[in-house]
């Protein structure tokens, strides 16, 4: 009884239940080896927390437990490092999106709202975002488009890797850069050279592992936009480079029959793939410049509807970051001195930049007759001042250059430009009402201004008569160019401000004969001092075409009026073709622009009659005020005119007025050269309503409209020949215009039935 009751005892509950109530089934008895002598089951087994990721540990190699780990980075294989839920890295990692989660609905709010489209800069809700996180000690907005996202970094690292690997060897970019900050940067003065230079340095000195590793992300917003903005530097230093330095860029060519043009082409658009891949989320000044150099290479190329495009994405850039607007000017990073003095020459930069894109922007709006990016209506920001370069910016102040005794700087030059266009936007205003206003006074009011502007060009700006204290300063190489091209501005205004009114006043239509002849004048001056490297110029086309269609135009349809010109015009119109035959193969406006000059040319000579044949410009090479072979000085700049030791400071003969853009100019003895016949049969039918004729635009026809022209053959015909049979009505000029083109009108107007 007692060693039953003993044996009883030892047994386990469970098994005691077992044996008396339910008894377990065959199936669920263990083997006699597993169990031990006591009859107890066998131990579980420990398992430990797995601490390496689920790669790491079934691949048995150490993991260094990061997330991602390197041996995950190192086989590319990120997405699949993972971490058990017990696992330390992973505690952490949910530790860390816990702490996160307060800050995170705020921070995609504002990037929502940024994604909206509302701005950085203003009283905008974005704005009001922004503030509420600065209070709330939240941090700023991420860094890139998508950073939060894994793969959308790997990606962006190796797109922005695969772009910087096209820029060349640092000895070519060295170069380039010279090429492009003698030839280029002074006519718009977009980028400064030390403040470039500096960022150039920064740039050589990233280490490598910076760009493999972390790519664009672990870079300052400047500096990782720079290479984008160092792509359109070498890009438009390829198209003005020197005689003679070809050779040594030959190398930079990857492809047979490749030549300078496609390469620049290549460098600015790997700039352009830059600036698309980080998007518009960290807008910078270097972004701005690149943007604007893209516009500028753009033109340089004759693609014109591209440029236009591309610098009124510059413009929104500029605005997107408040260069429009004084009040949005940054701030110092403290009250010390040096950098109160650092951002107040950041400022300086920002007003003269937004001051070119301005001035581009208005200035393309009459060219083409497109309406611009910017609202005059709005006060602009202030203009920069005209200061000397300093050495050192967190040491110097700005102080206003003194006009007696410091030399012009090309910020000189573009503060003098922006002045030249303020009548532009009095033209614009004067649009609205129309080609028939109800009084003429506010167009002699703007007439007036455009003189007034011409009376105070600085002295060392005029052509006539000009200061030369600074010609012979290294810094001031660009100087002489300067006066040729600058008061072709004003003469644009004259133009662009009576063409709405050539086909309902006669005074408008004088005033623009003379303008548009002057303007032809200066355009034959330029071009003589120019080398072929030279004729991408935009301005040189521009000028002219513009200028030669209005003037032939006047004559066409008012061939009684302005007599005592019309020899000169002849003169210059078929100079003006002479250039564009000459310019054909490196401008392609000017050879698109050959078959208008051709079909127009029958209607203008028999309207204005049948002179003699006058000299070519080759001939008058030592009589014109530009001529090259007797020249005393010349400029080594591309884009440079060589004048003669006194052709700037007097008129050639007394004939030839250069001084006042109303004045009518000649070219050397036109005494030679007989007045057109006035027994033309060239009349206007009576019926005609010139209140319904659109004003003319020939710049943005020709490239928005497919205006071209329908010749008798290939070629112009020769001057003084008998005039050759038009062609049939309706066919001398076609294009996308509408009836209330003066094309129409031409095509209508044919001589037989006038």
């Amino acid at each position: 009884m007692a060693d039953d009751r003993r044996n009883s005892s030892e047994n386990p509950p469970s098994a005691r239940e077992g044996q008396t109530q339910h008894p377990a089934p065959a199936t669920a008895e263990k083997p006699p080896q597993a169990q031990s002598q006591d009859g107890r089951p066998p131990p579980k087994k420990r398992r430990r927390v797995v601490i390496s990721c689920t790669e790491c540990h079934r691949r048995k190699q150490k993991c260094d437990r990061d997330l991602p780990c390197a041996n995950c980075k190192s086989r590319n294989k990120q997405d699949a490092c993972k971490y058990e839920t017990g696992a330390p890295t992973a505690k952490e990692h949910q530790k860390a999106e816990a702490e996160g989660s307060r800050t995170t609905q705020v921070q995609s709010l504002s990037n929502a709202a940024a994604n909206w489209g509302y701005s950085h800069a203003g009283a905008s809700t974005l704005g009001l975002m922004r503030k509420i996180e600065s209070a709330n000690g939240d941090g700023s907005l991420s860094h890139l488009s998508g950073a939060t996202q894994m793969e959308d970094q790997f990606a962006t690292k190796e797109r922005y890797k695969s772009l910087i690997r096209q820029l060349p060897a640092k000895g070519y970019i060295e170069k380039l850069i010279e090429v492009y900050f003698r030839e280029f940067n002074w006519q718009y003065y977009a980028l400064e050279e030390d403040l470039f230079m500096q960022q150039f340095a920064e740039w050589n000195n990233i280490p490598f592992n910076v760009l493999s590793n972390l790519g664009p992300q672990g870079l300052s917003p400047d500096l990782r936009v720079f290479p984008a903005l160092l792509f359109q530097v070498l890009a438009t230093a390829l198209l003005t480079l020197p005689e003679g330095s070809h050779e040594f860029y030959e190398h930079l060519k990857y492809a047979g029959n490749m030549t300078f043009e496609d390469l620049a082409a290549d460098y600015s658009e790997s700039g352009v793939g830059i600036l698309s891949l980080l998007g518009k989320r960290q807008i910078t000044l270097t972004t701005v410049q690149a943007s604007f150099l893209r516009a500028a290479f753009l033109k340089y190329m004759a693609k014109v509807t591209e440029s236009w495009h591309a610098i009124g994405s510059a413009i929104r850039d500029a605005q997107e970051i408040g260069m429009h607007r004084d009040s949005l000017d940054p701030q110092p990073a403290s009250d010390e001195t040096e950098d109160v003095l650092e951002n107040m020459w950041l400022i300086q930069r920002r007003r003269k930049l937004y001051m070119v894109l301005m001035t581009w922007d208005i200035h393309c709006a009459l060219v083409l007759g497109r309406p611009g990016s910017i609202d005059w209506r709005i006060l602009p920001p202030s203009l920069p001042i005209d200061t000397p370069l300093p050495k050192d910016r967190r040491k110097t102040p700005i102080a206003p250059r003194d006009d007696e005794k410091d030399p012009p700087t090309p910020l000189t030059r573009g503060i003098w430009a922006f002045k030249l266009v303020g009548p532009m936007r009095e033209i614009l205003e004067l649009e609205h009402d129309g080609a028939c206003p109800k009084d003429y006074s506010k167009v002699d009011r703007v007439h007036q201004m455009c003189l007034e502007l011409d009376e105070t060009t600085p002295a060392y700006f005029r052509l006539e008569n000009p200061d030369r204290r600074w010609d012979d300063e290294p810094s001031c190489y660009w100087l002489q160019s300067v006066r040729f091209y600058l008061p072709q501005m004003n003469l644009f205004n004259l133009m662009a401000l009576h063409r709405p009114y050539i086909f309902n006043r006669q005074k408008s239509r004088t005033e623009a004969l003379k303008a548009s002849i002057e303007m032809l004048h200066r355009q034959m001056l330029t071009f003589q001092g120019l080398d072929a490297g030279s004729w991408r110029n935009f301005s040189l086309f521009f000028g002219s075409f513009d200028a030669v269609v209005l003037m032939a135009s006047i004559y066409i349809l008012f061939p009684k009026e302005n007599l005592d010109m019309a020899g000169s015009a002849m003169q210059h119109f078929h100079w003006t073709t002479e250039r564009f035959e000459a310019m054909q193969e490196r401008n392609p406006l000017a050879k698109a622009a050959k078959g208008v000059l051709q079909a127009i040319f029958v209607k203008f000579k028999k309207a204005v009659g049948n002179p003699a044949p006058p000299p070519s410009m080759s001939s008058l090479a030592s009589q014109t005020p530009a001529s090259t072979t007797e020249s005393s000085s010349s400029i080594s700049a591309r884009g440079s005119v060589s004048t003669t030791a006194n052709t700037a400071d007097t008129p050639v003969s007394k004939s030839s007025t250069v001084a006042t853009p109303t004045s009518q100019p000649t070219a050397p003895d036109t005494s030679s050269y007989p007045m057109p016949s006035s027994h033309s049969e060239w009349t206007m039918p009576n019926n005609w309503d010139f209140t319904t004729i659109a004003p003319l635009f020939p710049m943005g026809d020709l490239i928005y409209h497919d205006l071209n022209g329908i010749p008798e053959d290939g070629s112009l015909p020769a001057w003084g020949a008998a005039t050759p049979p038009p062609p049939a009505a309706g066919q001398t000029f076609e294009g996308d215009f509408g009836n209330d083109s003066v094309w129409n009108i031409l095509n209508q107007y044919d001589p037989t039935t006038a």
